[in-house]
């Protein structure tokens, strides 16, 4: 059903927590395969997709070119999770995607719907909450601008838009496919862990 691929340079320590999130979905047989995208790491994180059965794609040191080599490497899904190192999903996220491809799946414009995961803020207080509330609305009101945050889209829709633009960087690569779609926001959420080194 699910393919989940990570684009990734130099994330050993954050591909570890975004690789935890996805384990609870990989059991329950909703999530296929993950594919972790290289674009010329330096550090580990070759060994650290590897301990955990993803599949890694190298492509130089070009992350973007990464990106459309990793689409092409997901082989077991026809809807893909696209997760940045460092991005957590929160519990039950998967059920949330399943209904999403369901209802989808029933729509004139699959392959253009996009649902994107919402940004969670782990911290306490009145502060905290005031920022993840204006946090959202400019994703909300500007979609290109949630590119950081795990989305759900059919493969071949994907596929057909990094055709389109090979050479851009991830992150421009991910606003384009944004900027093309139709988000539909999910309900469930992502916490983002922070590099410690």
């Amino acid at each position: 059903m699910i393919s989940a691929l990570i684009p990734t340079k130099d994330s050993e320590r954050l591909l570890v927590h975004t690789l935890s999130s996805l384990v609870s979905a990989s059991a329950e047989g909703i999530l296929k395969e993950v594919v972790v995208a290289d674009g010329g790491s330096t550090d580990n994180s070759a060994i650290v997709a590897d301990a955990s059965g993803a599949d890694w794609i190298e492509s130089g040191n070009d992350a973007g070119s990464a990106l459309c080599a990793g689409v092409e490497a997901c082989k077991r899904g026809d809807w893909v999770l696209v997760i940045k190192p460092g991005a957590i999903l929160q519990t039950d996220w998967q059920n949330e995607a399943v209904g999403f491809i369901e209802r989808a799946s029933r729509t004139r414009q699959q392959g253009t719907i996009v649902g994107v995961y919402s940004y969670r803020s782990e911290e306490f207080g009145v502060l905290a909450r005031v920022k993840q509330t204006l946090i959202g609305l400019k994703h909300a009101m500007w979609k290109t601008t949630c590119y950081d945050l795990p989305f759900l889209v059919q493969k071949k829709y994907l596929q057909s838009c990094l055709a389109r633009a090979p050479m851009l960087s991830v992150n421009a690569q991910l606003q384009k496919i944004l900027r093309a779609s139709r988000v539909h926001w999910l309900n469930s959420t992502v916490v983002f862990q922070r590099n410690e080194s």
